[in-house]
């Protein structure tokens, strides 16, 4: 009864490592998602350095936001992106969290710089892991 009951542990503890292995097999660079990103990247690249001019950060923020939750709603039900599908919700959690701020006030520059600066590192990463799936 002991064995039988470790069996069962190590086969259900080990599906997550099978599904994980299974799921890089068969992930696919997706041209569009990369584009995405990439987009997101750059308007949050451009929009950090002018964050002293409220309309046009404000601006900024509402593009990226709507960019965000594209990139979010194309991942969700693509098989085998799980790592994307995780990471483009956090970065849309960003960039509504930025466009919130605005839409209930002024933000400081800083904040203002930081916000799309975390947004813009958040997209290089992503980027990199779209990357890297093979083509």
């Amino acid at each position: 009864m002991k064995k039988l009951t470790l069996i069962a542990f190590l086969l259900i503890s080990g599906c997550a490592s099978i599904n994980d292995g299974i799921e890089a097999f068969l992930m696919k660079y997706d041209n569009n998602q990369y584009k995405l990103i990439t987009e997101i990247r750059a308007m949050s690249t451009v929009a950090k350095n002018n964050c002293s001019d409220v309309m046009q950060s404000k601006n900024s923020s509402i593009d990226i936001s709507l960019k965000t939750l594209t990139l979010m709603n194309y991942a969700e039900h693509k098989p085998h992106n799980t790592t994307i599908q995780k990471s483009s919700i956090e970065l849309n959690d960003m960039a509504q969290d930025l466009s919130d701020k605005y839409k209930a006030g002024a933000v400081s520059p800083v904040f203002c710089k930081i916000k799309f600066q975390n947004i813009e590192q958040a997209a290089n990463t992503m980027q990199q892991i779209e990357g890297s799936k093979p083509k």
